[in-house]
């Protein structure tokens, strides 16, 4: 649904639905399939299976696209996509996404990490806990790598991305 409703895709020559409604039937979702793991799982086990399938889709969705067959071409003898207008002046900022979320997000996969083992894990024997906030590290790593991508202009979801990991860092310090 997130990637449906994102301007960046390809599957669809106009989204199917605006990037507000798409992200709130993503979060519902999101909500919904955490219930009813936990249902299965215990809730830690449950968080971390959705957050572990999100990081896995969202980091191979885009690549689906290229197993389908390619919108009809502006030009004759193109690349296969219809672009728009703004492809002339687009500019793809490869390096800037994937360096700054690498760097940025780190920290924040540390400090969320942190921040799940004092306000759920107090009751967690010591081995449980150290091997679920280890792997638990991965997928808050990698998930905000792969969501840069769907950003045009990375600046705003870089910078709050920091703002974000700043305000856990901040509640680690009062809290620890």
């Amino acid at each position: 649904m997130f990637y449906a409703g994102c301007p960046n895709q390809q599957w669809f020559k106009k989204s199917l639905l605006s990037f507000n409604t798409a992200l709130l039937i993503a979060l519902a979702l999101l909500v919904l399939s955490t219930a009813i793991f936990s249902l299965t799982f215990s809730l830690p086990a449950a968080i971390y299976t959705i957050i572990t399938l999100c990081m896995l889709l969202l980091g191979t969705l885009p690549f689906f696209t290229r197993y389908t067959a390619p919108l009809k071409s502006v030009r004759s003898r193109g690349t296969g996509l219809t672009r728009d207008e703004s492809y002339t002046t687009f500019k793809a900022h490869w390096w800037l996404k994937t360096i700054g979320a690498t760097l940025i997000s780190f920290p924040f996969a540390l400090f969320t990490s942190s921040l799940i083992s004092l306000l759920f894990l107090s009751n967690t024997p010591l081995d449980v806990k150290s091997q679920f906030l280890m792997w638990l590290i991965v997928p808050f790593w990698l998930t905000p790598i792969s969501l840069i991508f769907f950003a045009k202009k990375p600046w705003l979801p870089l910078a709050l991305l920091s703002l974000i990991t700043l305000f856990e860092f901040s509640v680690l310090q009062v809290l620890g």
